[in-house]
């Protein structure tokens, strides 16, 4: 009888399942996409959009048709009422407003069962014949279960074993009594999608669980949609021998309070754990807050474990050959007491990048708190103890390993490994993985490494950066400690990665700590293991390395961490090695492979500045010395300005006969006007050489020089004569000038001290070198030299001959003098042109003292004589066409041997052209004007006639306006233009608007009101030289007036949210309004019509939901925008209608809007079309889940139809010069905008 009761019940459930996947109820999650106006992507996918069919073809009652159906046409002029009808319920959400229930129909269901039904189910001694209402009356299928609830809630009256591949969706499961063993055993292959698996019995208090609620024996697979738990002191989900769960979305929940023994969220003993998302938060347990794994498989390539809590792994704890894969995902804000991301015990962990996606472990914290017993404060990121990690990638950041205060006795508990804390394990660190900004309360900020005496250690760094790591005690980027151990039991090697910018301390004593290196043993012998380090390659590390020696009471020695230095070893900056003592000369500190090597080791290590310890080198290896007290006080200046001011003083110790390093001389100040020229032993008061041996205390001091002036001499001319001296002036300056720099002068000449000329200028009569020395002091009473010199030639006259026609005399140029004047001397006449028939000649003599010359003339040879006859002139016509052209007329005399050829020209108008004595004429203006050339024998004349045609330029255009304000959206002004000056040439003139979206203009410079504001108009002449604008105001009167404002442009609603018995509307944000009205009420059907009713009035954010509806039904809204005035309210806007279904049929709603083609252009989001064009838009909705029924096709509308308008199948016709959006929006509200652009 039972195994017939499995069979019938397999069939059952296979059969509902074919039901339930056919008809299933998808959620509805929020919209991915945004709401703001503008962003709107267009996306292109394949989906299938339904046509209208007859039964959606109803008049649903859109903005246009339906406004007039509000059922408060006074609520303009009316105060807000107020709603005291008991059916007015408040809706939460933080707005402060009231929602409306109140349809015509009274088929709104019962709320607290969210519209579907509550199915008892007893898979013992329940009966399919029964309803499920009742304990009494419970079915004995899950099959007829899922059947009648139809997306409600199912309790559970015993466990239920599923050992088939299905797949639950849309349904809750609670336990159906106070005690239960578990609720599901899977078996099977089961797949959880919008499941809700919860503690509630009936009666609302919690079942009590003898075991988990969920065994996994097969497969189990969560996706989104699914909620499980909590269940208080049970693990969710307990994973058994061989069985998988995958956790693809969805949430496995606890309570924050109540903790069990293993693993919170999940349990795995010898299994397989996947997650790739979802989310396992606020779990606690005493081993694995979120997950706990023995001997199991954990895979984690996304999702998140969150705000769990444990005492052993806040986050996983894997234990027993374990294996946990870190390749995406994050591991956040987990707390334990060791390991608040991941515990690792005897197990392997792997953080590595797959398909560009990697792990992040972080803001996790460890503790001693509550109980410093179990709560250990270590590894605030990750712990392992007897285990290994390979971290080659992701990040494992911000994570904090708190530590105790300290006791009576100072010992401080806890606070090991702000990111990692190894014990007995090896821990490699590579690729890309970051360890950055952890913080630890006592030890290694970054990671916490010990080995032991049996227990071996290793910590290998080939990459990565740990960097930004804080310790309050020591080891900010790496504590490694070899705890009563032998050699080589805790051993640290790095051949590469970064260990940068790592603190440790507070405040004055805040220093960069890269490394500490410690062995600790009460009985310290030759033989005690310490922490060593092994350093190959190029590694990066800043800060310090300490090497924490101890003292050994038995042979009073000292013995240290060793640092083994390999051949490839090359760092770019010295590491800086410290130690705790070092006060043992026989202590090596750092060994070589060879004493060649270690030759080179100050490029590879260094000591503390100012420290009395320091490593030398001994054969092969670096030991510590301690430096005999030799003190070398040096004496630095910060500024010698206006007077010295000291630095505080450096002492450096040195040992005995030794050098002061040069790393160890401050570098000079930068001191203006002032230069260090050297040292000055103030001990033995005399100089001192940085490179001389020190053998005692000595005090140095800088020595400082002012800088030399500038000096230069110039002389007031370059030559003297007897007459006349040369002032020479001395020039001095200094970069200190500002600063009261005063000079001082002293005059040489030929090297000889001219007494009493101590003057910046000097005047001298003699030839020679003349020098000046210039001293300048400063106001700290220093001083410094500088010459200049100048040679002086000797002082002689510099005469040239002056003459008149009858004297001549000698003229000084340097002196300005005369000698006296004397008659020229002149020799005979010499011919230099013989006259002529009719021309004259010309003839010269020359003083032979000066060579003055004197000309006379020779009479012309007389001939017969020749008339002028006539003359003409070329060209005969002229036209000229810039202002000041010129050009050359010829006239040409008849006979061309006349005697007389000489002419005469004239201009008849100079206002348009001149001409000048030679036949060169000038355009002065446009006209025409005649040139007549005369001869001056005869007063023959010729004509030329000439055209002036200059373009005249536009100086200057101003705009004048009809009217410069306008007072409703769609009036128009004419602008016209005034061009200056008036006959200027016309030019086409270029019209713009600064702001479309408040004022657009077009080409004939007519203006037309799109939307309050202010628009700058501006216009341009063709050639760009003039330009004129005008400021044109849109104010609209704040008068009341219904819908100023209709469409989709401007107020945008949408449905964000919807269920089967409530709808969340989201709208767009309007500045300068007091708030929003919500109007809605059902579909019209093809029997009834609602009216649109107010449903609520929102003052305080742009969200509203509506509750208690039915489901599967579609309902219809429109939202307005309001401002107060006078006291009531005014609507400036209205939005489209948009129409919205509640979830529980087999339609849906659209996702979004896809537009596949404009014009012949695909998959684009503008477009650009010349005036009187048009373009085609091709668009589909995208459905969300399931099929759309459609209330309302596709909507189109333009933003500015003064640019483009669109017709309602999507048609745009380009109408004026601009840019618009045209808006493509579905029933739901969710759309895609386009931009038009208009040449």
């Amino acid at each position: 009888m039972e195994s017939m009761r499995k069979k019938c019940f397999k069939k059952a459930v296979s059969l509902a399942l074919c039901i339930v996947m056919s008809v299933t109820m998808a959620g509805t999650p929020v919209l991915a996409d945004t709401f703001t106006d503008g962003s709107q992507s267009i996306i292109s996918e394949n989906a299938e959009i339904l046509t209208v069919d007859a039964e959606s073809a109803t008049d649903c009652g859109d903005v246009a048709s339906t406004e007039e159906n509000l059922t408060e046409p006074a609520l303009l002029s009316e105060t807000e009422e107020k709603f005291d009808n008991p059916e007015y319920a408040e809706f939460s959400g933080g707005n402060e407003a009231e929602v409306v229930s109140e349809f015509s129909d009274n088929s709104v269901p019962v709320a607290q069962t969210g519209g579907n039904n509550v199915v008892y189910l007893d898979s013992r001694s329940g009966n399919d014949t029964n309803d499920g209402s009742s304990v009494e009356n419970a079915v004995g299928t899950l099959a007829k279960a899922i059947a009648i609830a139809n997306g409600g809630i199912i309790y559970l009256l015993n466990p239920i074993d599923i050992n088939e591949n299905v797949t639950l969706e849309n349904v809750t499961l609670r336990p159906g009594r106070s005690t239960m063993s578990h609720m599901l055993y899977i078996r099977g292959d089961v797949t959880l999608q919008n499941i809700i698996i919860n503690n509630i019995t009936p009666d609302g208090t919690p079942c009590q669980f003898s075991a988990n609620p969920i065994e996994v024996a097969g497969t189990l697979t969560i996706k989104d949609g699914t909620e499980i738990g909590p269940f208080p002191g049970k693990s969710c989900i307990y994973a058994s021998l061989h069985s998988t769960v995958n956790l693809y979305g969805g949430k496995i929940q606890g309570d924050k309070q109540n903790t069990v023994e293993f693993g919170g969220g999940i349990c795995a003993r010898k299994a397989t754990v996947n997650v790739n998302g979802g989310t396992i938060s606020g779990h606690g347990a005493t081993y694995g807050g979120g997950i706990y794994a023995y001997n199991s498989s954990i895979n984690i390539s996304g999702g998140t474990i969150s705000e769990n809590q444990s005492t052993y792994g806040g986050g996983i704890n894997a234990t027993e050959y374990s294996n946990v894969r870190l390749k995406g995902g994050s591991i956040v804000g987990n707390k334990s007491g060791r390991g608040s991301g991941v515990y690792l015990d005897m197990s392997n962990l792997f953080m590595i990048e797959e398909n560009g996606k990697s792990c992040q472990i972080t803001q996790n914290t460890v503790t001693k708190e509550p109980s410093s017993k179990d709560m250990h404060g270590e590894g605030g990121g990750i712990y392992l103890v007897y285990s290994k990690a390979e971290i080659s990638s992701g990040t494992i950041n911000e994570n904090t390993a708190i530590a105790t205060a300290p006791d009576e006795y100072g010992n401080v508990f806890g606070g090991l490994g702000g990111a990692i804390s190894a014990k007995y394990s090896e821990v490699t660190i590579k690729g890309d993985a970051e360890i950055c900004n952890n913080s630890a309360g006592y030890r290694g900020g970054a990671i916490y490494t010990e080995g032991t005496k049996d227990n071996r250690c290793l910590l290998i760094i080939e990459g990565g950066t740990i960097s930004g790591n804080r310790v309050n005690g020591s080891g900010a980027g790496i504590f490694a400690i070899c705890s009563s151990g032998n050699k080589h039991n805790m051993d640290v090697k790095i051949s590469g990665g970064t260990i940068t910018n790592n603190y440790s301390g507070t405040g004055e004593n805040e220093e960069e700590n890269a490394i500490v290196l410690m062995g600790w043993d009460p009985n310290l012998t030759k033989n005690t293991g310490f922490a060593d380090l092994y350093l190959f390659r190029s590694p990066e590390i800043t800060g310090s390395v300490t090497l924490a020696d101890d003292h050994c009471a038995t042979d009073g020695k000292n013995y240290s961490p060793l640092i083994y230095v390999y051949d490839s070893f090359n760092v770019n900056k010295p590491i800086l090695v410290s130690p705790i003592y070092g006060d043992d000369p026989d202590t090596p500190a750092v060994i070589y492979a060879n004493e060649s090597k270690a030759g080179n080791y100050q490029s590879h290590f260094r000591s503390k500045e100012g420290s009395n310890r320091e490593l030398v080198q001994k054969g092969a290896t670096l030991n510590w010395v301690v430096k005999v007290k030799v003190n070398v006080r040096l004496r630095t200046f910060a500024d010698i300005t206006d007077f010295p001011v000291l630095n505080p003083e450096k002492s450096i110790y040195l040992i005995k006969g030794g050098k002061v390093s040069p790393e160890d001389i401050p570098k000079a100040a930068v001191i203006r006007g002032y230069v260090r020229t050297g040292w000055f032993n103030e001990s033995g008061n005399t100089t001192w050489d940085p490179d001389s041996e020190i053998t005692d205390n000595i005090i140095i001091r800088e020595v400082w020089a002012l800088v030399k002036p500038i000096v230069q001499v110039s002389a007031d001319k370059e030559k003297g004569c007897p007459s006349s001296k040369i002032v020479l002036t001395a020039k001095a300056t200094h970069v200190l000038d500002d600063k009261g720099i005063t000079y001082s002068y002293q005059w040489y000449k030929d090297n000889q001290t001219l007494d009493g000329q101590t003057g910046g200028t000097l005047a001298v009569s003699e030839a020679g070198t003349y020098k000046v020395e210039v001293t300048a002091t400063s106001q700290a009473r220093a001083t410094s030299k500088e010459t200049a010199s100048i040679v002086i030639p000797a002082f002689e006259h510099s005469y040239s001959w002056q003459s008149d026609k009858t004297n001549h005399w000698k003229h000084c140029s340097i002196g300005n003098e005369d000698t006296a004047q004397e008659a020229h001397q002149f020799d005979g006449w010499t011919v230099i042109k013989q006259a002529s028939i009719g021309v004259e000649g010309e003839k010269e003599r020359t003083c032979k003292v000066c060579g003055y010359k004197e000309t006379a003339t020779i009479p012309a040879i007389y001939i017969p004589s020749y008339p002028v006859t006539g003359i003409k002139v070329s060209p005969d016509t002229l036209t000229l066409t810039r202002k000041d052209e010129t050009a050359q007329l010829t006239a040409e005399v008849i006979p061309s041997y006349a005697d007389n050829t000489r002419v005469t020209w004239k201009s008849s108008d100079e206002s348009v052209v001149t001409v000048d004595e030679k036949g060169k004429v000038t355009a002065v203006g446009n006209g025409t004007a005649t040139i007549t050339v005369t001869s001056v024998s005869g007063n023959y004349t010729a004509t030329v006639a000439v055209t002036v045609k200059i373009p005249v330029e536009i100086e200057k255009i101003t705009i004048e306006a009809e009217k410069e304000t306008l007072t409703k959206i769609g009036e128009s002004t004419e602008l016209k233009v005034k061009i200056e000056p008036e006959n200027a040439d016309a030019q086409k003139l270029i019209w713009k608007s600064d702001n479309e979206m408040i004022a657009a203009v077009d080409e004939n410079g007519k203006v037309t009101a799109i939307g309050n504001g202010t628009a700058i108009i501006t216009v341009t002449t063709e050639d760009g030289k003039n330009t004129a604008s005008i400021t044109i105001t849109v104010k609209i009167p704040d008068e009341p007036v219904i819908n100023k404002t209709k469409g989709f442009g401007r107020l945008k609603v949408r449905s964000v949210n919807q269920t089967k018995t409530s709808i969340t509307l989201e709208w767009s944000k309007l500045d300068g309004v007091d708030g929003y009205l919500v109007y809605g009420n059902r579909c019209n059907t093809s029997t009834k019509t609602y009216k649109y009713k107010k449903l609520a009035t929102i003052t305080n954010g742009r969200t509203w939901t509506h509750k208690n509806l039915k489901k599967g039904t579609f309902y219809k809204y429109i939202v307005k925008a309001y401002r107060i005035v006078d006291g009531k309210k005014v609507v400036t806007d209205t939005s489209a209608s948009i129409h919205v279904i509640t979830q529980g049929s087999k339609y849906g709603i659209a996702r979004s809007v896809s537009v596949t083609k404009i014009g012949n252009k695909k998959n684009v989001s503008k477009i650009t079309l010349k005036k009187g064009k048009t373009a085609q838009i091709t668009a589909k909705e995208i459905k969300k889940d399931k099929k759309i029924r459609h209330h309302r096709n596709l909507c189109y509308e333009s933003s500015n139809t003064a640019v483009a308008t669109v017709t309602p199948e999507g048609l745009i016709q380009a109408v004026g010069k601009g840019t618009c959006t045209i808006w493509v929006y579905a029933q739901n509200g969710v759309y895609a905008a386009l931009t038009v652009t208009v040449k």
